[in-house]
């Protein structure tokens, strides 16, 4: 985490006479709250870039252009990030005043000398008291819709009530959402859901319009009635699932076993969002799988594919990368296999072989949502037995099966034994190879061999059709 009063105690000898700095907003927000925080906003009556780069030099930070819309400069360094930009207003009351809420129409101006006196133009440091969050002016959801889904992250992270006419002003300016750029309607829900209050803060996207624009495949679910073994609907479910996620993690070991933002294709997102993502996603395919059998019952075959393919059109349309599509899709794509191994007891070690397979290298997501899934399916009417066998499962694949070795041959290995060209066969016979190795069945090159030779004489039987072409 950053410490303002030394990221103050940096800048302030960066400002000169004819060049202010200012700390602004959530920063000053977040001190009077004696709250934490890894961003931190300078607003510049000056260079912004040039403050920024000699603001990087003087942490040994990186520096950016994070902004186009407004020329904001990003210094990233231990413990979080600097923005800098120039004060979008003559003055800077004025800047403040054209800001979203008045919590964060703060400023202290930074200088050699240290901080300056809280200015408040718009009333914030009374609306922080009294627990409200409040618009600085009648337009400033209209100004930027963005704004909305970010009232309804503050209200639920700070614990807020709005203030009288803010969720008809948010209402009436939800629908400009659809005009906000993607990347910008991504970062905000990614921050709003890496919060332990994600659920009602997407209840209240929901409540208030948000969620049918930004997210309609979740909005959909609504309503979605589902089979008596469920105590909720489809949307009520998966925000209970939400709810149940941070305990659970926790439970399991804490963030420290997640991976990292970056490797899930997030990168700079909070620890928790990747994984929340995927919780609040897991069920999207229902709407579309929901079948009413002749017998009456419910069904919701292959939702989970529904799901992932989904999945992949919502981070295209939110310029999400590629790589987080495939780190979402493929937990969705498997949500439902841990409680399948639950029911196939005693289990066996090949069986956990394959869901671990399946899932790597994101294990411990895929087991915390299929514990979040499973403990919002009846809520407080789970049997505690079937729980405790679900957890002990989970527990069995996290911990009990062991890395897998190193191979025991490679692909060149695998094409001169079967005298294959290099195509997908040989991705398929290392595949294979190794989850006998994983099963503890190979254990040796020569066993390696015998094994390959057998599997391939059987492939041969059954042609795959897949036209690779063979020696």
């Amino acid at each position: 985490m950053l410490d303002p009063y030394a990221v103050a105690a940096v800048a302030g000898p960066l400002a000169t006479e004819g060049r202010r700095l200012w700390l602004v907003g959530g920063a000053v927000r977040d001190l009077l709250l004696h709250r934490t925080s890894d961003d931190m906003d300078l607003a510049v009556a000056g260079d912004a870039e040039e403050i920024a780069r000699s603001l990087a030099d003087a942490v040994g930070g990186a520096v950016f252009c994070y902004s186009e819309r407004f020329p904001t400069w990003r210094v990233a360094c231990e413990g979080g990030h600097v923005d800098v930009a120039p004060l979008r207003a003559a003055t800077i009351a004025d800047d403040l005043r054209g800001r979203d809420f008045t919590l964060n129409a703060l400023a202290r101006e930074v200088g050699p000398a240290g901080t300056g006196e809280l200015l408040d133009p718009c009333g914030g440091l009374a609306d922080l008291r009294a627990r409200r969050l409040a618009l600085c002016a009648p337009s400033a959801l209209v100004d930027d819709p963005v704004r909305v889904l970010r009232a309804a992250r503050l209200r639920h992270e700070l614990k807020l009530t709005p203030a009288a006419g803010l969720d008809e002003a948010a209402r009436a300016a939800a629908g400009r959402l659809a005009t906000v750029s993607p990347e910008r309607v991504e970062h905000e829900l990614t921050v709003l859901l890496s919060l332990p209050a994600a659920a009602p803060a997407v209840r209240c996207l929901a409540d208030l319009g948000a969620l049918e624009v930004v997210l309609p495949e979740v909005a959909r679910c609504r309503g979605v009635t589902q089979n008596p073994y469920h105590h909720l609907d489809v949307f009520d479910h998966t925000l209970e699932a939400l709810e149940f996620l941070p305990d659970i993690v926790e439970v399991l070991g804490g963030e420290r076993y997640l991976s990292a933002p970056d490797e899930t294709g997030l990168p700079g997102a909070p620890r928790l969002a990747p994984l929340a993502w995927a919780v609040l996603l897991h069920d999207i395919g229902k709407p579309d799988a929901r079948r009413v059998e002749p017998d009456g019952r419910v069904t919701f075959f292959y939702h989970d594919q529904i799901g992932e393919r989904l999945i992949h059109e919502i981070a295209a349309r939110l310029r999400m990368s590629r790589r987080f599509a495939d780190f979402c899709g493929r937990l969705v794509r498997h949500h439902l296999r841990l409680g399948f191994l639950v029911r196939d007891m005693p289990l066996t070690r090949r069986g956990l072989v394959r869901y671990r397979r399946a899932v790597e290298p994101f294990v411990f997501e895929a087991i915390a949502l299929s514990l979040a899934d499973r403990m919002a399916t009846r809520g407080d009417k789970t049997p505690p037995q079937s729980l405790a066998r679900h957890f002990r499962i989970a527990r069995d694949v996290y911990g009990d099966v062991p890395p897998p070795p190193r191979r025991l041959l490679d692909g060149r290995d695998v094409m001169d034994l079967l005298g294959l060209r290099p195509g997908a066969d040989v991705g398929r016979a290392l595949d294979a190879l190794q989850e006998e190795i994983d099963c503890g069945e190979v254990e040796t090159v020569d066993q390696a061999r015998a094994f390959l030779l057998g599997w391939w004489e059987r492939e041969q039987e059954e042609p795959s059709g897949d036209g690779d072409a063979r020696a």
